[in-house]
């Protein structure tokens, strides 16, 4: 029929119709496969030069040897190094040498280190920092008679107060540490169990005198920081003097302080803590103060709910982890007190976890 036209598809595509094949240009070649080529060959570039710097810091002998440097940058940065290689070997362990925490070459150098900034009469910002850092760096180190004597140091009177309680950190890991060791103590609770069925401490968890001292006073300092620091540390050494030095600490008038006491006490296994435990209990179901906070500074404000948002679920679970411990030792007038706070706290406290870890204690204390 004339006129009518043909469709594109109403037969197949002869050979003739399709388009001209031509080879590819080189520029094409060149973006198709060279250019691709050259970022893979970047790449793996950077992760080699970056596999040779890791194997560069993991020389802790040269670290070592930089910490007795003249450059006082050079030291500083060893000792960094050094910091990171030792938490590297506790989040994974090395297997062709022994932890760096225990080689008593690292330790000698870091304490030495450490020991000659104490020494200083007029340290400034920067070495007091450096101070901070060193002395916290060697409660990782197992190294108690090479690392305490240096930390009793800068635990003293006088010392700046951040190197002070950097100090007091590093003998509470160093105590925590080997208690844990001794007695089975796991601090997150759980399936772990109270004081009454783990193994009793025979002696002090640490026994170096010039450390036991200074422990004592910051027990009695007016910075209230350092009390409730102390406070910590005793309860990881143990021992009879740590425990009569925390019974004096229940009536401190810092809550820090009188809570670390409690659960000092707790952990081992003391129950002239529990008054103080149940006053604690029902203190850290108080709700926020917001008529004291009126017209006060937007700031101020701010932090003191910020505080509060941290503290108060803290001071909670440290606190139901001492009625855990103390739980099998006390008189059942005592856990009859108990009893409803932990059940309120499992009910009303703002914070999930601390509901749950409540929750959790209620069903295990009334099975027993």
């Amino acid at each position: 029929m004339t006129g009518q036209s043909s469709s594109p598809q109403s037969g197949p595509v002869r050979p003739e119709e399709l388009p001209p094949v031509t080879p590819p240009s080189a520029g094409f070649i060149v973006q198709l496969f060279l250019i691709p080529a050259l970022i893979v060959m970047g790449v793996v570039s950077v992760w080699a030069l970056f596999g040779k710097l890791a194997d560069s810091e993991s020389d802790w002998t040269a670290l070592v040897s930089e910490l007795g440097s003249n450059n006082e940058h050079r030291r500083w940065r060893a000792a960094q190094g050094l910091a990171q290689l030792i938490r590297n070997d506790q989040a994974s362990p090395p297997v062709d040498r022994e932890p760096l925490a225990r080689n008593p070459d690292v330790a000698i150098a870091l304490t030495a280190l450490l020991k000659d900034s104490l020494a200083s009469t007029t340290p400034s910002d920067e070495d007091l920092t450096h101070q901070q850092f060193i002395a916290r760096a060697l409660g990782a180190l197992e190294a108690d008679d090479v690392t305490l004597p240096v930390l009793a140091i800068a635990m003293e009177d006088g010392r700046d107060l951040e190197v002070r309680k950097s100090a007091l950190m590093a003998v509470a890991a160093i105590a925590g540490r080997h208690f844990d060791a001794e007695t089975g103590f796991t601090a997150e609770g759980g399936e772990d169990k109270p004081a009454s069925e783990r193994k009793r401490l025979t002696s002090p968890t640490i026994t170096n005198a010039a450390v036991l001292e200074q422990l004592k006073r910051a027990a009695q300092s007016p910075e209230a920081v350092i009390r409730h620091l102390s406070g910590f540390a005793l309860g990881n050494v143990g021992g009879e003097a740590s425990i009569e030095q925390l019974k004096v600490m229940l009536f401190d008038g810092d809550r820090a302080a009188r809570a670390n006491a409690v659960t000092g006490m707790a952990r081992n296994g003391s129950v002239e803590a529990v008054p103080a435990l149940i006053a604690l209990l029902k203190e850290v179901q108080i709700p926020l103060d917001t008529a004291a906070l009126k017209g006060k500074p937007e700031k101020e404000i701010f932090e003191a709910e910020q505080r509060y948002q941290v503290e108060q679920p803290q001071l909670a679970r440290n606190c139901l982890r001492a009625v855990l411990d103390l739980w099998a030792l006390m008189t059942p007038e005592q856990r009859q007190e108990i009893r409803p706070e932990v059940t309120n706290i499992s009910e009303k406290f703002f914070a999930p976890d601390v509901r749950l870890q409540a929750s959790a204690l209620a069903k295990r204390i009334a099975a027993e």
